[in-house]
């Protein structure tokens, strides 16, 4: 690793750090029914302004947009893990369908880092393949990443049971990747030969998960993005706004993703 590289992963490592998002943006009374709705799902590196951009970004392109954010002013994860945020996107998924008048109304699921596991273990695991359209997935380390074991080592230690939900060895990590994948559900993940947090060996899913997809599964790379630029880049935004509107139908975007394919 030379010095440039050495200084984007240790700016990665500062940046892990996430930051509360605001209340408002969890809230199902937003959403208009005309109108397809996207959750992203964060975890770590997730900052309130990166959060806010791709947001807006959404929102421009038609889209309603909720928001759902590890919280650090709550230590209660720290021994349960990403659990109870899949919880809370189940129950926050569940409103909506409640409300006759956004019941129909699709939802597609975007996910970074740790949110993307946390995504997984609600479509594979709580059923949610059932209320949703398809994930698509920036920098989660789906086959685990050691560099989330340095994080024990440091303030984010309250996050422990979180950290640990992300390392190769963790149990949420092996039930993941041992849970069939829903059939004809989509899944795309996105990944970077730049972010040294979820490096793209990490970032792919068992290729067992691909066998017979039919193309519902894909796997792209984006050269030269940190693990939080992931959140920011306009590359990586255009790509998952491609795969979002083609899943649903939607008029796709002028402008090229300028991705590679990962194989």
């Amino acid at each position: 690793m030379n010095l440039r590289l050495f200084f984007i992963f240790i700016k990665d490592l500062f940046d892990v750090l996430p930051s509360r998002s605001r209340e408002e943006w969890e809230k199902v009374e937003q959403l208009k029914s005309d109108r397809p709705t996207v959750i992203l799902v964060s975890g770590f590196a997730a900052t309130a302004r990166s959060l806010s951009v791709i947001r807006k970004r959404f929102q421009r392109d038609g889209y309603n947009v909720l928001v759902l954010a590890m919280d650090w002013h709550s230590l209660a994860d720290g021994v349960r893990g990403l659990l109870p945020m899949a919880l809370r996107l189940s129950t926050l998924i569940l409103n909506i369908k409640k409300d006759q008048t956004l019941a129909r109304s699709p939802i597609y699921l975007v996910a970074h880092s740790a949110g993307g596991l946390v995504a997984r273990y609600y479509v594979q695991v709580l059923g949610g393949s059932h209320y949703t359209e398809g994930l698509v997935t920036l920098g989660t380390p789906h086959k685990g990443t050691w560099v989330a074991a340095l994080g024990l080592f440091t303030h984010l230690l309250l996050k422990a049971k979180c950290l640990w939900d992300m390392t190769p060895w963790s149990g949420l990590i092996q039930q993941l990747n041992h849970t069939a994948w829903p059939q004809g559900y989509p899944l795309l993940t996105v990944q970077s030969k730049g972010d040294y947090v979820s490096y793209p060996s990490a970032g792919q899913m068992p290729e067992k998960f691909f066998e017979g997809d039919n193309g519902l599964l894909q796997k792209k790379v984006i050269p030269g993005l940190s693990h939080s630029e992931l959140l920011l880049s306009k590359r990586a935004y255009y790509l998952l706004l491609e795969e979002v509107n083609r899943r649903l139908g939607q008029s796709l975007p002028s402008k090229p993703s300028l991705v590679t394919d990962s194989n």
